[in-house]
């Protein structure tokens, strides 16, 4: 007996259980043909796991060997089932690639929201790429495309892929270029293996290059994973085909011109600071089914132009500080169905400085 928990529409977690045959031998009955299981234990374990090493063999007569291929098949369609509605998120395991956590619940890709247009235009270029795989046979051009999305921090990347990859029906291909073991080979490896139906995510790509020397207390100094050898696994004579791939950096002026240049990135967008596009395509996406009228946005942009944190409607007048997406969605979540609330503490948006905490604050007078 397997017990497992998962959460319920009301967040309330409920138990699971699925029974499984124990070790030994057993005897089972499906549609009309007897099977007999064998589940055995090996004495040896997998080297780069540590798990242990399981066989089970299934034996039924010879008339009823096809019977093996309906099993199969159901399992399969139970577990695609499973995952119907959801977006599973890949990570390397060793050399291979394994299901990280629990797939997640899909966002709409309506939820994120982009500048005018940005959203749009990646969005259909996307799809155009995925409807035109003959076209860069005929021609013989790798069929693969790269984006590189940057912008400070809380401006929506990671969530905008994260919205495509459900919109597309696609999982997400994770990969820390300083995660410990990572070398330029099993990077190459893993790029050619690529789930299917999943768009690579090398995030803060700008970071895998840095602090090289500095070293961990336990000597650990950072990936080994060169910088020619990132190149190489995404645009070399072994690079994998049929790939869609994405760059996230918060600092786009520490990255070498060899890795953003075209056939290892084509496409380059800016996700910036929160417009007042956003600003106000976010008021009616939490507020738009209490303010019917649309002044209680128009109230929320006035307060931000006059706080500097937007231009002015008719453009005569920039923003003077920025703020993010991330910060105006906590905002809201902190005022649910408060238009008021909100309005009154857009001040909270404006960016602040933090000073250092000093460990000693006693103050010593001379002697």
């Amino acid at each position: 007996m397997r017990t497992t928990t998962q959460a319920s529409q009301n967040g309330v977690p409920r138990p699971r259980f699925s029974m499984q045959a124990g070790y030994g031998r057993h005897i089972i009955r499906y549609k009309n043909a007897f099977i007999a299981i064998d589940r055995a234990k090996q004495t040896s374990s997998n080297m780069t796991t540590g798990e242990p090493h399981e066989t089970v063999t299934l034996t039924t007569l010879y008339a009823h060997r096809n019977i093996f291929e309906d099993i199969f098949t159901e399992a399969y369609g139970m577990a695609a089932s499973a995952r119907e509605g959801m977006t599973v998120m890949y990570k390397s395991r060793g050399s291979d690639w394994t299901q990280f956590g629990v797939p997640r619940r899909k966002r709409p890709i309506q939820s994120v929201i982009l500048d005018a247009g940005i959203r749009e235009r990646i969005v259909h270029d996307v799809k155009d790429f995925l409807g035109s795989q003959q076209w860069y046979v005929d021609r013989g051009i790798p069929y693969r495309r790269g984006y590189l999305l940057y912008g400070p921090p809380g401006s929506g990347k990671s969530s905008f892929i994260q919205a495509l990859a459900g919109d597309l029906n696609f999982g997400i291909a994770l990969i820390n270029l300083s995660e410990r073991g990572m070398t330029d080979d099993k990077l190459a490896d893993l790029l050619t293996k690529l789930p299917p139906r999943s768009l690579l995510l090398l995030e803060d790509a700008d970071a895998a290059f840095r602090n090289r020397r500095q070293m961990d207390e336990d000597g650990y100094s950072g990936g080994t994973v060169t910088f020619s050898g990132l190149l190489n696994a995404l645009d070399g004579v072994a690079a994998g085909e049929e790939r869609i791939s994405f760059l996230t950096t918060n600092h786009i002026d520490r990255l070498d011109e060899a890795l953003i240049r075209p056939g290892r990135v084509d496409m380059t967008v800016r996700i910036g600071e929160a417009s007042r596009y956003q600003a106000a395509e976010m008021w009616d996406r939490f507020y738009g089914d209490i303010d019917g009228d649309g002044q209680g946005r128009q109230h929320f942009l006035e307060r931000l132009e006059m706080l500097g944190l937007v231009a002015s409607d008719a453009g005569d007048r920039k923003a003077t500080y920025h703020t993010s997406t991330a910060a105006i969605q906590g905002l809201f979540q902190f005022n649910k169905d408060n238009m008021e609330g909100a309005i009154a503490m857009a001040e909270g948006l404006m960016p602040r400085k933090y000073e250092p905490r000093f460990a000693d604050a006693t103050i010593k007078l001379p002697a």
